[in-house]
């Protein structure tokens, strides 16, 4: 195991209600950083962090539990957290000391009680977060409901780095607004291809409004962008 010094650590926790898919995101980050050699399941009772004999049974994480898998140089630690009602002490601790959290919003259920509960604690320890909107390949998953629900909960811009392609069975990837690609995944590889034309006006859309908000933050930056329009990347 590689030494990391201390500015080359992050320790990253996933937060959201229970079911929402907090335990099977780390196990697919654990898989894809190549930190696992399998993608354990939760409904199978062979994942990294949902371990304890009771957690197994009743398929929810009770606990809070860490990995950890390395990116780019970096050491993260993953912390998953319980999120039904009764466990979110043990939540509220883990973002006493964390850097950052990845909030998970089901495309299903969109922001439930737990998580605008989950939020005031982030809020309270001033965490820097990332949503995080889970279950695109399901039927009847709706990614604007979604982002819509995001604004009005947290009462805050919701400003997309990537859109969906498709949902339900019919979801391949996701448009990389950053970068302007389609990002589409297969047998665990993806490729980088243009943006589909059915996709491109959502894509300018969001594209424009990640601009402005970035604009936003510099005096520089807002000046060049009311000049010419556009951020170079």
């Amino acid at each position: 195991m590689a030494n990391f010094e201390l500015e080359k650590i992050r320790n990253v926790t996933v937060i959201a209600h229970g079911g929402a898919g907090k335990t099977s995101l780390v196990e697919a980050m654990l898989f894809d950083s190549k930190a696992t050699d399998r993608l354990g399941k939760v409904d199978a009772g062979n994942t990294v962090t949902d371990y304890e004999p009771e957690e197994i049974e009743r398929k929810i994480s009770i606990s809070s539990a860490t990995a950890f898998c390395e990116w780019n140089g970096y050491r993260i630690n993953l912390i998953d957290t319980p999120g039904y009602i009764s466990f979110l002490e043990d939540t509220r601790s883990c973002l006493s000391i964390t850097d950052g959290a990845v909030v998970i919003v089901s495309a299903l259920s969109g922001v439930k009680a737990e998580t605008e509960k989950i939020w005031k604690y982030a809020c309270q320890y001033e965490v820097p977060r990332i949503v995080f909107v889970n279950k695109m390949d399901r039927e009847n998953a709706n990614f604007d409901r979604a982002i819509g629900e995001i604004e009005t909960s947290y009462e805050s811009a919701a400003i997309p780095l990537n859109i969906p392609i498709g949902s339900g069975d019919s979801f391949e990837g996701v448009i990389d607004i950053v970068n302007m690609k389609a990002m589409r995944f297969k047998d665990g590889k993806f490729s980088a291809d243009s943006i589909p034309d059915e996709l491109k006006p959502a894509a300018d859309k969001y594209r424009t409004k990640l601009v402005e908000k970035i604009a936003e933050s510099d005096d520089t930056l807002i000046e060049k962008y009311l000049e010419g329009g556009e951020l170079t990347d």
